[in-house]
């Protein structure tokens, strides 16, 4: 995961209120950071994988992802929000932290490790708490990065 994911992206997002400027707003950081070619198709791919089942987690944490042609590196980006988001997550909690995964189309493996990695990650309540309670994205940056090496080896 490590060539997956930099301290560049983490953002921090003020203006979402719902579910749907949730995940508009990761598609446009996506293609800002260059990590797909069209915010619209990243969006409408994220927005159909939430149609299947939630990617609300728990403890105020969502993992919206989507495999798409549209992908042009794989990455990790995170994004807290300022608002707690309703998500229909599994425990029923507001968003306060997406973890997002970008996949290009026909990466099946890697796609499945990185999810339960950070799946396997946020099992941790001391983890899942540090990070949601930090609004430094070094630290952010920090606990991921030290985390996820240690749950990869």
């Amino acid at each position: 995961m490590d060539n997956m994911f930099s301290l560049d992206n983490i953002t921090f997002n003020s203006d979402a209120t719902t579910k749907d400027e949730a995940l508009k707003f990761i598609g446009h950081f996506a293609q800002e950071r260059e990590i797909v070619k069209s915010e619209k198709a990243f969006y409408k791919g994220l927005k159909k994988r939430e149609k299947e089942v939630t990617t609300g987690f728990k403890d105020g944490i969502a993992i919206p992802h989507c495999k798409n042609k549209t992908v042009l590196n794989p990455s990790v980006m995170v994004v807290k929000f300022t608002n707690p988001i309703e998500w229909e997550s599994m425990d029923g909690k507001p968003v306060k932290l997406a973890f997002s995964l970008a996949i290009p189309e026909g990466e099946n493996q890697q796609h499945l490790k990185v999810l339960s990695t950070i799946s396997r990650a946020l099992i941790d309540d001391a983890f899942t708490s540090a990070i949601l309670n930090t609004n430094d994205k070094e630290e952010i940056y920090n606990l991921i990065k030290e985390k996820i090496v240690m749950e990869d080896n």
